[in-house]
């Protein structure tokens, strides 16, 4: 029908940060710019909800955390839309919950960024490997991905032909599974050094000594991307306007949505995590190279479980609420109180192998299994007292299909990194993932809707690159 179609300058697929960012870079360039969005809200795996006895605090169930210092694009942002931030403070001793060959289920106390002490020779194990590893992100151009070594074997083999012990296996797993939801022999070692170099490096990734302040949003990082979206001009957002197909021509492109409406464009930008590429009928088809990451890169298992309490029990022991677990269900867990409200709570990530086996319970089974765990954990039976309990599994979710970014198995990267920012045609592409630095979070999506947006206007404005 007449009435279905619309012409404007940009069509953008996906409202997370990195799609409305892109757009609003397009429309202060003078250009119209209509986003569509599959999901009923704004945001992607930015997603906020109000929790709490009394509905107060906020439940970040996807993204939480950014830095003042060393992700400034997300940090700036989010000021200049006027948000307030809370600091995030992690004081008392963590834990760690060993398991595996020579090692039982008991938990080691430690200083909160610093390794815990495991028995035998096993910290001087661990700690080599973090230098192997640091020795190998630290040589990679992050513009040059496709060149770089061991892109033929899973992290889980580069660890064992390093020597690496039992206990430093559980400690690499324990990083994939809270970084990327997924066990290491599940991705390639090479992929896994690009992620740490992008986001400066693991040491500081995982020892909590990181420049600048880690901060979070006190209406929930999800307030960003709706006062984003709140910026652009009247109707650009459509929610609840799935994408069926975007078809080329020489004049530019027609993308088709689910409901039947078209929207025809001279450019458009696809904003969405390359394992949904397939959800759309591209045509022409994905290139080669294009084809190759749509059906071969793969989004982790993760799930992030919120547990409230109506005190901090953990505090009265000297913890943090921070642990690390070789056992699981959960990898790790962190104390995401909001003490300016009296919401105080526990965060756990249940991800990887462990996680996928733990989704398989019923959802009874499933909550009883994370207040065990936090009881050993934290050796307390208080844990078992909560006033709120919400679990978010991004894997089970249509548009999203697992968080926080996905993962190349061995020998893709060489072959498809080349065109992971490639246009097809009038088509370009935009993500966390696409991001230099920060893959994988807020920052790096921001950054990637920019260059996205840079790419169109000057294709729109002749500009030559």
């Amino acid at each position: 029908m007449a009435s279905d179609l619309e012409t404007t300058s940009v069509v953008v697929v996906g409202a997370g940060l990195s799609g409305l960012q892109a757009a609003r870079s397009l429309q202060d360039a003078g250009f119209a710019t209509v986003v569509l969005e599959a999901r009923s809200r704004v945001g992607g795996k930015t997603w906020s909800i109000p929790a709490g006895p009394d509905g107060r605090g906020v439940a970040d169930l996807g993204a939480e955390w950014l830095n003042d210092t060393t992700q400034p694009h997300v940090y700036q942002l989010a000021k200049s839309l006027g948000l307030e931030f809370t600091g995030v403070k992690a004081e008392g001793d963590a834990i760690l919950q060993l398991n595996g060959d020579r090692l039982d289920h008991s938990v080691i106390r430690h200083p909160y960024g610093e390794q815990a002490p495991l028995p035998g020779n096993e910290d001087q194990v661990v700690h080599r490997m973090k230098e192997l590893f640091e020795e190998e992100y630290s040589k990679i151009d992050l513009t040059r991905c496709h060149e770089c070594d061991h892109d033929d074997i899973t992290l889980e083999d580069f660890v064992r032909s390093r020597g690496g012990s039992p206990a430093a296996l559980a400690t690499v797993a324990v990083w994939t599974r809270v970084m990327l939801g997924c066990e290491p022999g599940e991705l390639s070692a090479a992929s896994f050094f690009v992620y740490c170099q992008s986001q400066g490096g693991l040491m500081k990734m995982r020892s909590g000594q990181v420049q600048g302040r880690y901060l979070t949003v006190r209406t929930g990082t999800q307030s960003i991307a709706e006062a984003l979206a709140a910026t652009l001009s009247p109707g650009s957002v459509r929610l609840d306007t799935a994408v069926r197909s975007i078809v080329q021509s020489s004049n530019g492109v027609v993308v088709r949505t689910t409901a039947g409406h078209v929207f025809r464009a001279r450019k458009v930008i696809v904003a969405f995590s390359t394992p949904l590429y397939s959800k759309v009928n591209f045509d022409p088809p994905l290139p080669e190279g294009k084809a190759l990451l749509a059906n071969s890169t793969v989004l982790g298992y993760y799930t992030k479980v919120m547990v409230s309490y109506s005190r901090p029990w953990w505090k009265d022991k000297g913890l943090s609420g921070a642990s690390q677990s070789f056992v699981g269900p959960a990898a790790a867990t962190r104390d995401t109180s909001d003490y300016s409200c009296s919401h105080f709570r526990l965060t756990s990530f249940i991800a990887g192998q462990p996680g996928r086996e733990w989704s398989q319970l019923p959802a009874a089974e499933r909550k009883a299994t994370v207040l065990r765990q936090l009881a050993h954990l934290f050796n307390s039976d208080t844990a078992h007292q909560p006033t709120e309990y919400i679990e978010q599994q991004w894997s089970s979710e249509e548009w999203s299909m697992g968080c926080p970014c996905p993962y190349t198995p061995p020998g893709l990267l060489g072959k498809a990194a080349e065109f992971l920012i490639e246009p097809h045609g009038h088509v370009h592409f935009v993500g966390t993932e696409t991001a230099v630095k920060w893959k994988g979070y807020m920052e790096g999506a921001l950054t990637a809707g920019i260059r996205g947006a840079a790419e169109v206007t000057n294709l729109l404005k002749g500009v030559a690159t």
